[in-house]
């Protein structure tokens, strides 16, 4: 008997084995094999079974060595699950495999389990107590597999998801409950857990001990009615019985996998999932993504809206729209200074958003701090400095340009590179309030449990806090751990102004947000630092029209033919030498425009802003509006090899353009 085995390489082609008769009992699709290959011994999975490869005349297939599984730890789903990913997103089956299916699931860690007793539910809120707008989302959601909760924050879409979780479990049904990041869904969590218990609550993400993580999956695998709470990865998990996905903050960019292989996106893999299951996936969000609104445009989802918050959460919070600088400070403006102080004096919490880390910069000019910007298409330039070069590059169009700027609002002809991150904004406040207790919180100060982050979300809860300064992580952590009454967007025009062709959909994700969080309380106030207020309709903002945005948005994505109205691919190129990958980018790009030119297009190069005297990078973006034109694209890409000297990387629907 011949079997073939998927392997998890960058390759993506199965390979005949011939199965030993001692094992031919015990093969089944999706066990995992060890075999030899080349000089060394590989685990794969098998995907193939009585195989009959055409062997040239005295050709033998090597053997199977050994059957690693005694039980397939995966469902029905498994198959149709991997091709999915490796088909949409230029993965190799044998590296989604690997993901869905690795070494810790394994037959000692089901051996090794101890169940834990059960313990009845805790008392949940009674139907009574709903809004009736949270009465039809919950009723929607049971006629409907695929749903959105959407609109006002505070609004009660989470307690309608959770109902429908209760249920699930109380039925003995498997929950998974996703969000962006731990740290700021920590509120989030802290709810889930008093209203279900912690002994009904599993964890999943890269914090979790292996202990636990073994623990949690083999609850997983055995089908024990519990809820995941996890990031991107869990969505991947071996659920036995999983009847429904909740994903919170669905517009979020973390949910796209893009530092490792397979990459993926978890709301399309949620869907996916359930479509092949028949489990259910409620996407729920303050300001849904345009993605998620298409899908309710095509009716392939059942929307359910909530208009307003909480009758106790119905304040309006006022917008002031400042400069970025002021006499004091080249990074805080005066009146938002005024307003930082007279908020300490009543014992009021302050969040400060700037989205750029440490003391990153821009080119800007001297006098006014207006950025510098592309000719071309508008996106603000970066200042890109070699040994043998200096110049300004646009890293949405790959235009360059010279230092030699002219000021578009005030003429001046000085620009240089301005520091302006989150360190550099939090050493601006300590001169300014010396006496003021600041904290940071982004990624950087979260990377161990004694940094200052973590301190920063207990200063918050405890009152011991008076300004948070922090990139959109802050967002949620702050404004759900605190009594934050005063926010403010320190830089407009960066957010504004990115390579990202959602740039604008995501300020006004961020707006939208702090304000609908800030309505909890009387008399807050969200103030927005920018150098020129058209760049954004702030009567939409103060408003609540967010789905006037987002229509006007999707306008903008059809015409220029953005996702989700086109698909599009990123391709990026790594190498040692610079002028091999000028010349692999250019003859790619013209392969391109020869073989596809049809049916796609292509644009670059753009050079990326990690540099270093080893390696260097550049990227190419490939649009079509025909899908199945560009999966088999994909599939091309995928089991095409780089040059020795080169190294392609290939991001379909991207959301990373540094």
């Amino acid at each position: 008997m011949n079997i073939s085995v998927s392997l998890p390489i960058p390759l993506n082609q199965s390979f005949d084995y011939a199965l030993p008769k001692e094992l031919e009992g015990k093969a089944a699709l999706g066990l995992r094999v060890k075999v030899p290959f080349g000089k060394a011994v590989q685990t794969g999975y098998i995907t193939a079974l009585d195989t009959n490869p055409d062997l040239p005349s005295g050709i033998k297939l090597k053997s199977v060595l050994s059957i690693e599984d005694e039980r397939v730890f995966y469902g029905k789903e498994l198959f149709p699950l991997a091709l999915f990913i490796e088909q949409n997103y230029a993965n190799t089956l044998g590296e989604t495999l690997g993901v869905l299916l690795p070494a810790i699931f394994n037959q000692k860690l089901l051996d090794a389990y101890k169940p834990s007793p059960s313990k009845d539910l805790p008392l949940f809120y009674p139907a009574g107590t709903y809004s009736q707008e949270q009465k039809n989302a919950i009723e929607n959601a049971k006629q409907n597999q695929i749903n959105l909760f959407y609109g006002a924050n505070l609004s009660g879409k989470t307690e309608a998801a959770l109902s429908l979780a209760y249920d699930v479990l109380n039925q003995g049904g498997q929950v998974l409950v996703l969000v962006p990041d731990i740290i700021s869904s920590a509120n989030l969590i802290e709810v889930i857990n008093k209203k279900f218990g912690a002994h009904h609550i599993l964890m999943w993400h890269s914090k979790v001990s292996l202990s636990k993580r073994k623990a949690a999956a083999a609850e997983i695998i055995l089908g024990k009615p519990c809820i995941t709470v996890g990031t991107r990865s869990a969505s991947l998990l071996p659920f036995k019985n999983l009847r429904l996905t909740l994903i919170f903050h669905e517009e979020s960019k973390d949910f796209k996998q893009e530092d490792s292989k397979p990459y993926y996106h978890t709301r399309e893999v949620a869907i996916e999932r359930a479509n092949l299951t028949g489990g259910k996936v409620i996407l729920i969000s303050s300001t849904p993504s345009l993605e998620a609104l298409k899908l309710k445009e095509e009716n392939k989802l059942k929307a359910s809206f909530f208009p307003r918050p909480l009758p106790q959460f119905n304040n309006e919070t006022q917008i002031i729209i400042t400069p970025k600088t002021g006499k004091k400070s080249k990074l805080i403006s005066d009146e938002l200074i005024k307003l930082l102080h007279e908020n300490m004096l009543h014992g009021g919490q302050s969040l400060l958003i700037l989205n750029r880390l440490g003391y990153s910069g821009v080119y800007a000019c001297l006098n006014c701090r207006a950025y510098a910007k592309c000719k071309k298409c508008g996106a603000v330039l970066s200042r890109i400095k070699t040994d043998k070069e200096d110049y300004l590059i646009c890293r949405k169009c790959g235009a360059k340009e010279s230092l030699k700027q002219i000021c578009p609002l005030c003429k001046n002809e000085i620009f240089r590179s301005l520091g302006g991150g989150t360190q550099a904004a939090a050493e601006e406040i300590y001169k300014i309030f010396p006496q003021a207790r600041v904290y940071r919180l982004d990624s950087q100060t979260l990377k161990t449990k004694k940094d200052e982050g973590h301190f920063a979300e207990e200063a918050l809860k405890d009152n011991q806090a008076d300004i948070i300064i922090g990139t959109n992580l802050a967002l949620n952590a702050g404004l759900c751990g605190g009594k934050i009454n005063l926010a403010a967007l320190l830089d407009a025009d960066l957010e504004l102004n990115s390579a990202d062709f959602r740039s604008a959909e995501r300020f006004a994700q961020t707006l939208f947000n702090l304000k609908g969080r800030l309505n909890r309380y009387k008399n807050a106030k969200l103030i927005v630092q920018t150098s020129k207020d058209d760049l954004f309709d702030y009567n939409i903002l103060k408003e609540n029209k967010y789905l006037e945005f987002a229509s006007d948005e999707a306008i903008f994505r059809k015409d220029f033919h953005f996702p989700p109205y086109a698909k599009l691919v990123k391709l990026l190129f790594t190498s040692k030498s610079e002028k091999d990958l000028n010349a692999f980018g250019e003859m790619a790009a013209k392969a391109v425009r020869e073989s596809y030119g049809a049916f796609m297009s292509i644009e670059g190069p753009v050079k990326c802003g990690t540099h270093s005297k080893e390696f260097h990078q550049q990227y190419y973006l490939v649009k079509s509006a025909d899908e199945q034109m560009l999966k088999g694209f994909l599939n091309t890409l995928a089991n095409t090899k780089a040059p020795k000297k080169l190294q392609i990387k290939i991001l379909a629907e991207p959301y990373y353009f540094t």
